[in-house]
Order: structure tokens, then sequence, then C-alpha cells
């Protein structure tokens, strides 16, 4: 794989080296695996949408839905996490920052990001999206890398009452212009209504508004989403294709404002990324974007991590990471080396007959 790369990766080095950007990131390769929950842990009945996240300190958050009763959507659930602070190498103990008690319709995952110039980590996330009338997103932010949590704000008296289920996955802040510093996380409401639409904060995270979206029309449907920034600082979004219009393979778009608009010439289908109608992660680092998710028409298994040299134009390898069935995935940066070794984190649900029996931290070497 790595020969058949050779030229591309060649042709990206030179172009790299002369506009000023870190080198190419060479092909990811499986170094350490560790499961973080298994259904039954702490009397869970199941742990689902796994995301995570790298923070300034140096350490990784994980953070995932404890379903008390049973695998649904709905009911009553936990906000578990999990920290690191050796690259993922051993965690802390599994803590509860979120209980919704015995709700029929509880609280859904959602994002996790961080405001790198004030040092607060944000999870943003839905409660009662289901079943209820009225429906809420919630903000919780931690001053002190994850260790304790604020309780929980409504986020809806500025946002609106639309249901809006964030991610899953991570929000960003931009590192460039436009809107440098600007806080974004995209999500997706019920079928038949505002399609994926982001929200967006330039006060680190005091105030929110809605921004860019991409309606639902007809059988286009988009659906839960990742968004990274690239290097001239447009957006580039994978969302999940819920009627597979057009294709079994995910819907991408892209804003060059910052999130404010996606105009319909920027958003197109990619072929290559496969996809059985699930949530996917897209990650950027230094010059390289990676993507995850199962990759199969059909069936949630054969979870794969792919990589692009130039901003998800075309994916020039692939990494197979688990055959068997497969689910939900995030990708994160993994801060520091060791023994000069680079790395990015992922977190998936993993199962021998079912995905959701269990999620699993993997640390790729680059």
């Amino acid at each position: 794989m790595a020969g058949n790369n050779f030229p591309s990766l060649l042709f990206c080095s030179l172009n790299l080296l002369l506009a000023g950007i870190p080198r190419c990131s060479s092909e990811p390769s499986i170094d350490f695996q560790m499961t973080l929950w298994m259904q039954g842990d702490l009397g869970v009945n199941t742990y689902r949408i796994p995301i995570i996240k790298s923070l300034p300190d140096g350490s990784l958050i994980a953070l995932s839905e404890g379903r008390k009763h049973n695998s649904a959507d709905v009911g009553p659930k936990f906000l578990a996490m999990r920290r690191s602070t050796d690259q993922g190498s051993t965690w802390s103990n599994t803590t509860f920052i979120e209980n919704d008690g015995e709700d029929p319709d509880g609280l859904n995952l959602g994002t996790v990001f961080v405001d790198e110039e004030k040092n607060i980590i944000f999870v943003v996330y839905s409660h009662c999206a289901h079943k209820c009338v009225f429906h809420t997103t919630f903000l919780i932010s931690s001053d002190n890398f994850g260790l304790t949590w604020t309780k929980p704000f409504n986020l809806s008296g500025q946002i609106g009452p639309s249901i809006f289920l964030p991610g899953p996955g991570f929000g960003i802040q931009k590192k460039k212009d436009p809107h440098k510093g600007r806080l974004i996380t995209c999500g997706h409401s019920h079928p038949g209504r505002d399609g994926v639409f982001c929200i967006v904060s330039d006060d680190h995270g005091a105030s929110w508004r809605v921004a860019g979206y991409i309606p639902q029309q007809r059988s286009f449907e988009p659906d839960e989403s990742q968004l990274i920034e690239l290097y001239d600082g447009s957006l580039l979004m994978t969302s999940r294709n819920q009627d597979n219009f057009h294709c079994h393979c995910r819907i991408m778009s892209k804003s060059y404002d910052g999130g404010e608009s996606f105009a319909h010439s920027d958003i197109y289908f990619d072929e290559t990324l496969v996809d059985p109608v699930v949530a996917a992660s897209l990650l950027r680092y230094r010059n390289t974007v990676y993507f995850s998710n199962p990759a199969s028409k059909f069936f949630r298994i054969n979870m794969t991590v792919r990589w692009s040299e130039d901003n998800g134009e075309s994916w020039v390898g692939s990494l197979g990471v688990w055959k068997g069935p497969s689910g939900y995935s995030c990708l994160t940066t993994i801060p520091g080396t060791q023994a000069n070794n680079t790395f990015i984190g992922m977190v998936f649900e993993k199962g021998v007959t079912r995905y959701y029996e269990s999620i699993v931290f993997v640390r790729l070497r680059l």
C-alpha cells in the first residue's frame, strides 16, 4: 500500500514544504487497543455513541451514553466519562457526569469541544428528542479539563425550540479566518424538519445562535454530521445519508464563511466512502484528513480508517481496524510523542454478534 501511495505522498510533501506546512503524515497502523466500556459495566445495560477529544493539558477525554435499561435511543441514561493522561495507555475509572434519573426520553450525545483560548471544555447534548412535545439542548462546561462540570445550561432559549441533535463527535474552534476563534458544532433534526444545521458562538460560549444549514428535500436527508477546518480556513463536513439518496455513501459539504452557509454547489456525494447509514468521523491532523466508518453498503461491519492528502478530494489509503460488527466512531488527535512516534486515536462501537457490545479505544501510530 505504501508503495502505491509514494508518488502522491512525494508530491504532497514537496508542496507542503514550499508552503511551510508540516510534512505529510504516514499511513496509520494499529499501536494499541483497550476496551473502555462493555455491556453491563457498572450495572448499565449498554454504552453507545462514543466521542473523544484531546485537551490542552495533554489528556484525552472519552464520553458515551450509558443506557440504563436497554440499548434503545430513548429511555433513561447516564453521561459516562473516562480520562487518560498518558496518550490512552491507561484510563480513569468511569464517572457519570450527568444523570437524567428515570426519564422515559432522556439525554442523547452530543459533541465535545474545547475553547483553547480560554481552556474551557464544552459538551452539548440533547434531551427529550423522541417522544416529548418540547425539546431541550443543553450545554455543560469544565474549566479544569474534565475533573468537574457545571450544571446543565439550557441553550434552547438562544437557538430556538427546534430539535437539535449535535454530532455526534466533536465540535471545533476555528484557527483561521474567517471568524477565527469561533466555536462551531453541527447536528441534525428529525426527519421532515430542518436537516443539518450548525450553532456557533463568537464569545467563548457565552451565547449561541443558529448559523448555516442544509435542509432536507424529500429523500435527500442529511443526518448525523462531523465538521473539520481545513488549512485555508474553509470547513469540510461529512453527513449520514439517511435515505441512501443517490448512493450508499456519505454526503459531503463545504463552507467558506465559517459555517454561516453551505452553498448548493458545495454539497456532493463521496462514493468512495461507502456507508451503511451510520455516524462517521472526520479528523484533520497536520496535512492529512482521516475518515472512519463501518465501510460497508448494507451492514454495520468492517470498521475502517481512510486518509486523504488533498483535503478529502481523494482517499489514498485505508486501514481495516475490525472486520466484525462495528458502529459509531470518533477520531481525535493525541498530544505529544512517544519514542519519536506520533499518534491519532479513535473510539468505536465494537462487537462479535452485535456492534454495540462494547466501546473500544484504538491508538494509531502515524
